[in-house]
């Protein structure tokens, strides 16, 4: 099945400020339950709009590698995900491997490699189009580093890395540093947020927990020990201590709903930091919260005058076979919207 590339003419409305006031963006947090499966959330966090799109590619559809079209490959897997700037951040494939892009202003993918075809920003798409499980991404991405990729009317680098996990409860972050990958490969590895690098982040846990004594113990007056509130630091501390009080849950709605209720939304209006001598700030645009067994996803957004909350099941989309991109910033949107996406594509 022949179908053309995504089209990017949305990412051009793509501000010059946004890329750098909104450099600490998103949460994702990963929840393995005993009984119903595996639920993952996300938060979209950024200073405008960015026009998401529910995208669904069929299986054996063609795409490039790197935005340069130099390199053409058939999907043997279905992918259906959401699309900020026309570029997938968040998807799920046809065997439940499920994948995130966050923002990481340490990114470092080195020097160009002219044995690496493929790139950074098309990264997520291309390995939930060609692997089932983490296990196969992580041996990917092992050998190579992704090569730089230039949006057009975008004259910055997207700095980024990656959480993916599939419906073991196996999970793996990805980030680069001086040109080679570095990876965290392990059901323990279930927070993600935005740099530094998640060493740091990891370290900063070991030293917090600390203080929190023994479990059972802790309370509303526990102090997490964070020195701030919406900075990645402090949104991976938060994450961390309310994840891990969770308890099973009783239904896959009741797990998407108790998984999703952890998530640190930056409030609107909220101060970041001083750009140019100006307060910049960012908000929560969006969450999506998805069970990776049955494909039920749903998400809450807000952002201008559109607050809304629907929801969708992706093995339902992906078994159309249809080629789909779905407006999702839109105010009417309520309740199942499945076959309402379903009906948009051909």
């Amino acid at each position: 099945m022949k179908v053309k590339p995504l089209v990017l003419a949305l990412i051009t409305t793509l501000s010059l400020s946004s890329l750098i006031s909104s450099a600490n963006a998103c949460t994702r947090i990963l929840w393995q339950t005993e009984d119903h499966g595996v639920f993952v959330s996300r938060t979209m966090d950024w200073s405008e709009s960015t026009n998401p799109y529910l995208a669904n590619f069929p299986q054996g559809s063609e795409y490039t590698t790197h935005l340069s079209n130099k390199n053409l490959v058939t999907s043997k897997f279905a992918v259906t995900g959401i699309t900020a700037y026309g570029v997938l951040m968040d998807g799920i494939n046809s065997q439940g491997l499920s994948g995130n892009i966050l923002y990481d202003g340490g990114m470092d993918l080195g020097k160009g490699n002219n044995k690496q075809t493929d790139g950074a920003i098309t990264y997520l798409r291309h390995m939930l189009s060609q692997h089932q499980t983490v296990n196969d991404v992580v041996k990917a991405a092992t050998a190579l580093a992704p090569n730089e990729e230039f949006i057009e009317g975008i004259p910055v680098r997207i700095a980024l890395h990656l959480s993916f996990q599939d419906p073991t409860g196996d999970s793996a972050i990805i980030e680069w540093r001086e040109g080679k990958p570095q990876i965290w490969h392990g059901k323990q590895y279930t927070v993600m947020t935005n740099q530094p690098g998640y060493a740091q982040h990891l370290a900063n846990i070991k030293r917090s927990a600390r203080g929190w004594g023994e479990q059972a113990q802790q309370w509303s007056q526990t102090n997490l020990g964070t020195g701030g509130n919406i900075n990645p630091e402090d949104r991976f501390v938060h994450a961390t201590y309310f994840s891990e009080h969770l308890k099973e849950p009783t239904s896959i709605i009741n797990g998407i709903l108790k998984l999703e209720s952890t998530m640190f939304r930056i409030p609107h209006d909220a101060p970041n930091r001083p750009i140019n001598g100006k307060m910049a700030g960012y908000a929560t645009e969006y969450s999506v919260n998805r069970h990776l067994q049955s494909g039920e996803t749903y998400v809450r957004y807000q952002w201008g005058d559109i607050f809304s909350q629907f929801k969708y099941n992706t093995q339902d989309i992906q078994k159309s076979g249809k080629m789909i991109f779905f407006k999702l910033s839109n105010a009417e949107l309520a309740g199942n919207i499945t076959e309402q996406i379903i009906n948009s594509g051909h």
